[in-house]
């Protein structure tokens, strides 16, 4: 495991996690702004709404993670599928240390949003090794 470990361009992988999450955070601020212009033109519960707008952050939260680790898997020589997974382990981790800090609180949902994050980190590196082959 040390070898693999000592390949990984970790630069590239903080570089594009952070980027993903600023991205994440900003496509979210746009959606939710979106979400509110649409609630005010229609009648919806709050409840819905708020289930709603969680749904489709946590969707879009896969994608974007999904996507960038694809890319930053596709720039690197060797150890494709370990770049992808460690692009979407770091946004993962960025994303529960900050929820963290601002809530005080992690409830389920959130842990199996994380998992998601990683997963979908692992995929985008598997789909870029393909790519290479």
């Amino acid at each position: 495991m040390k070898p693999r470990l000592a390949e990984v361009e970790w630069g590239l992988v903080l570089r594009t996690a952070v980027l993903l999450y600023v991205a994440i955070f900003i496509l979210g601020l746009l959606l939710s702004f979106l979400w509110l212009v649409l609630l005010s033109t229609i009648h919806v519960s709050s409840a819905a709404a708020e289930t709603a707008f969680s749904l489709i952050t946590a969707l879009l939260l896969i994608v974007v993670t999904g996507y960038g680790a694809w890319r930053a898997a596709r720039q690197v020589d060797r150890e494709a599928v370990l770049h992808g997974f460690l692009v979407g382990l770091m946004v993962a981790l960025l994303s529960f240390l900050l929820d963290f800090l601002f809530s005080r609180q992690i409830q389920l949902l959130g842990l199996v949003v994380y998992a998601l994050m990683v997963v979908a980190g692992w995929l985008g590196g598997v789909l870029a090794g393909y790519a290479e082959s």
